[in-house]
């Protein structure tokens, strides 16, 4: 038979393996470990937030009017993976800033403060300092891996309007702009009754003018077809409705991903996109609107790539 006292002994390490195994399961629940993603998951965090930093939380409260602190945390930026370079041009440099961050409830379990993660933002509040939501992933103990993923899903996301303009060009050249020219009168007439003269008389108008481009290589055409020369209506407006649209001048060099569908509505495109004389011919006129629709002549042979992969 056991003693009395062998049993007291069995007795409290029992209870004492169970009060240890209830505190790893708390440790466990409170800070998981953070768990591995494949890339393709990675990359749909990347490609549906603004922009993605890493940080770590400093406090938890909000710095900013509209986000509640009790639903917030601090987080200062350490560093900022370029994966959406328009959005970083309008949010500045963010390294060392501290940003109100809204946690995604799916992604707030094991967040601390002093804990280092990944953060898949979008700004929600612009005042002194910066609120955004998000959804965050602790950094991995293999914290090199999760940073070379993270540089091959922003490379993804930054090639992805590139891609998508190839794809869908009518017409894709290289060359040289030899002018730049207003409208021609014939086209003014036609805008005037497209949204009522709109584009003709607000303020917000795209200002449109011509830019007669040589063509030196044509790099994705339809078969048999000639192009020595085309026209590209585009806004020379810095106002918000067109400030990202290319713009251009004598003497650039560049290739151009063209449309004449797509980028206008039927009015427009029929006022703007019909062919315009220079040097005794017909030209025909299209649209390069998107910021991906002009590109560096260095980018030819990533290009002729994407329109393999794509077309």
């Amino acid at each position: 038979m056991i003693s009395r006292r062998r049993f007291n002994q069995v007795r409290v390490l029992l209870g004492a393996l169970l009060v240890l195994g209830a505190a790893v399961f708390i440790l466990r629940a409170a800070f998981p470990a953070p768990m591995k993603m494949s890339d393709d998951d990675l990359f749909k965090l990347v490609n549906g937030s603004t922009f993605t930093f890493i940080g770590t939380i400093k406090d938890l409260g909000s710095n900013v009017s509209g986000i509640e602190a009790k639903d917030s945390m601090i987080v200062q930026v350490e560093s900022v993976p370029p994966s959406d370079q328009e959005a970083l041009k309008k949010l500045g440099d963010l390294r060392g800033s501290r940003l109100t961050v809204a946690i995604d409830s799916n992604s707030r379990i094991g967040l601390q403060k002093n804990i280092s993660a990944v953060f898949f933002a979008d700004p929600l509040v612009y005042e002194k300092n910066i609120g955004v939501t998000a959804t965050a992933v602790p950094i991995p103990d293999n914290k090199e891996d999760l940073l070379r993923q993270l540089r091959t899903a922003a490379d993804r996301k930054s090639e992805l309007p590139l891609r998508t303009e190839v794809k869908n060009a009518d017409l894709i050249v290289s060359g040289e702009v030899k002018a730049v020219r207003p409208l021609s009168s014939d086209k003014v007439a036609a805008l005037a009754s497209v949204k009522n003269g709109w584009e003709l008389r607000s303020e917000h108008r795209p200002r449109w003018a011509d830019a007669i481009i040589e063509v030196q290589q044509p790099v994705l055409k339809p078969p048999g077809a000639k192009v020595d020369f085309v026209s590209v209506v585009f806004p020379r407006s810095h106002d918000c409705f067109s400030q990202d649209s290319p713009k251009f001048e004598a003497k650039q060099k560049g290739i151009w991903l063209l449309f004449q569908n797509n980028q206008l509505a039927a009015a427009e495109k029929n006022a703007l996109l019909t062919p315009e004389k220079y040097d005794g011919r017909d030209i025909q006129s299209y649209t390069a609107l998107r910021p991906a629709d002009f590109q560096d002549v260095l980018k030819l042979d990533k290009i002729q790539n994407v329109i393999a992969e794509t077309r």
